[in-house]
């Protein structure tokens, strides 16, 4: 080019684009290679092994990042053949590349303890072993281990003076930036394990919290009660207390109902004829009213029991049909999400009569609309209750007090 008078800096524009377009042209082949033959030959190699866990490593796609590094120390090392002519951009490229390398290395890292803690979680033998803890040190150690290699290469200090200053001046930063360290650690720990995002509804009962997460910010956690009041929480308290995150019951869109009906246990007593007589009338009982009853002569029957007295053999009692009464009913009523669990059941006796509980789970998450179904489904339940027999227990008010005094005779 020299030959025909073409100016300097044209000779070198000329030169340096064909140096990048022969890298480019060498990194896509390369890639294209590490993707398209040996990660197709590692994929068979996964589906055709017996183990479990390169499966783990092949979702968390482990081996997609490990292809990626093939073309970029490639690039690196290529650098000085293709750039020779112009030695004064080759430092800075490596560099830019060094980053680039150090920055998949931790991805591969971390997708790979990843996979490892699918692992331990799916194997029997694994599942309560500390190695899930181990691994989430291991993480926080690549994190920082990264960090002082991404500080080395940009100053162009050894990673191991970078150390050793680390090390004389952490304790004194830790004294300093305590709070702010603390703060991180929980922020960077928040975010790594998913424990709360914007938006999520949480209730910390030891600060008094109960409404939706706003912000996220370094040390503070900020939450909007429902009273509309504003709580700044430490970002430490999520991860060091005990906290309730409601966001798993609104990805379900059912929420849980689960209060007691108090019967009365003088209440409570054996069906008579004309008591099955009367509940059969009932759409939702009467036919486990009529096989129950079937089963229960065919015992009485066999055992040649003498039924003249009602605590011989078998018999069915106003609580047990009640029971199935609000069992039948919950499994009916539009509301309720069936594909959870539906469950009446009979808890321990106490001082203020026989708990039955009920356990069910509302097709809404919506609190308003939740709180009128589950007062609907209690308003007909407490209501049904004197129809088989039965009484809602209560404590003696000051009202039933004065009137049993006032039937006392003088």
């Amino acid at each position: 080019m020299s030959q025909l008078n073409t100016p300097e800096w044209l000779t070198a524009a000329i030169t340096i684009t064909i140096d990048v377009i022969l890298l480019a042209i060498i990194a896509f082949l390369t890639d294209f290679i590490a993707r398209k033959v040996l990660l197709n030959i590692i994929t068979r190699i996964v589906k055709r092994s017996k183990t479990k866990w390169d499966d783990y490593f092949y979702e968390r796609k482990v081996f997609r990042n490990l292809a990626h590094l093939l073309p970029a120390f490639l690039v690196y090392y290529a650098f000085p053949i293709v750039f020779d002519d112009i030695p004064g951009t080759i430092l800075v490229l490596q560099k830019l590349v060094s980053l680039y390398i150090i920055v998949l290395v931790v991805m591969v890292a971390n997708k790979a303890l990843r996979a490892f803690e699918d692992l331990t979680i799916n194997s029997e033998k694994l599942v309560n072993s500390p190695l899930r803890t181990v691994s989430q040190v291991v993480r926080i150690l690549v994190f920082f281990v990264a960090a002082v290699f991404i500080i080395s290469v940009i100053s162009g200090i050894e990673a191991a003076k970078l150390l050793g200053i680390l090390a004389g001046t952490s304790a004194i930063l830790i004294l300093i930036f305590q709070d702010s360290i603390v703060g991180l650690l929980a922020n960077f720990q928040i975010t790594m394990y998913d424990l709360l995002r914007v938006g999520d509804w949480v209730t910390l009962t030891k600060y008094d919290v109960d409404g939706d997460v706003i912000s996220i910010d370094l040390t503070t956690v900020k939450v909007r009660n429902f009273d509309k009041t504003i709580s700044s929480v430490p970002a430490k308290a999520f991860v060091n207390d005990a906290f309730v995150n409601w966001r798993g019951m609104k990805e379900e869109g059912a929420r849980r109902i689960k209060r007691n009906i108090l019967i009365d246990i003088t209440s409570i007593h054996f069906c008579s004829e004309a008591d099955l007589e009367r509940f059969a009338k009932v759409q939702l009982v009467k036919n486990y009213i009529e096989t129950k009853q079937a089963d229960i002569d065919s015992f009485n029957q066999s055992r040649n029991i003498e039924t003249a007295l009602p605590i011989n053999g078998r018999r069915q009692t106003n609580i047990g049909v009640y029971r199935n009464y609000i069992q039948k009913y919950l499994e009916n009523h539009p509301r309720i999400d069936t594909n959870f669990m539906v469950m009446v059941r009979q808890l321990q006796p106490t001082a203020n009569g026989i708990p039955l509980e009920v356990y069910c789970f509302s097709n809404t998450t919506v609190w308003g609309d939740y709180e009128v179904i589950q007062a609907d489904i209690f308003d007909h339940l407490f209501a049904a209750t004197a129809f088989f027999g039965l009484r809602l227990y209560q404590t003696p008010s000051g009202s039933d007090i004065s009137g049993l005094t006032a039937r006392l005779p003088v």
